[in-house]
């Protein structure tokens, strides 16, 4: 009886885990929706996009904004007034490796570190990767 309300438990943890991760989430910065105007039965917002595009799951955030903002309960018509691309302001143009001259040309090596440094470039490239542009959508609920 136990093992079955610990598996019972840990399903109701993780369900609720995968919850919080589609729920929409107000402007960080870098990502997150905008209240831009906002009456009873209808709001204008704008929601910063980043990662692929993907119609459906796109229109579940943006239903899941309009919903967060006026009622929970209702199902609303969205209305797409623009959709731009815009550089993100995430990436840092940090340089790793050696520069020569005026070029673009970089090297460094990837998997080795040096004696006094135990940084690894090949991984900490792969850890900062970020898209280079997101998408800001501006709609119309109602």
């Amino acid at each position: 009886m136990k093992n079955i309300y610990k598996v019972l438990s840990l399903g109701i943890v993780a369900m609720s885990m995968a919850a919080c991760q589609s729920t929409p989430r107000a402007y960080n910065g870098q990502t997150g929706f905008q209240i831009e105007s906002q009456s009873a039965d209808s709001a204008t917002l704008a929601y910063t996009l980043a990662g692929r595009q993907n119609q459906q799951l796109d229109a579940n955030k943006l239903q899941r904004a309009c919903q967060k903002v006026l009622s929970p309960q209702k199902t609303y018509k969205l209305q797409i007034l623009s959709v731009n691309e815009i550089a993100n302001p995430a990436l840092k143009n940090t340089q790793y490796g050696r520069q020569i001259g005026n070029t673009r040309a970089n090297f460094g090596l990837s998997n080795t570190p040096d004696l006094r440094n135990s940084d690894n470039l090949g991984a900490r490239d792969a850890l900062d990767a970020r898209p280079a542009t997101l998408r800001v959508v501006r709609y119309t609920c109602s």
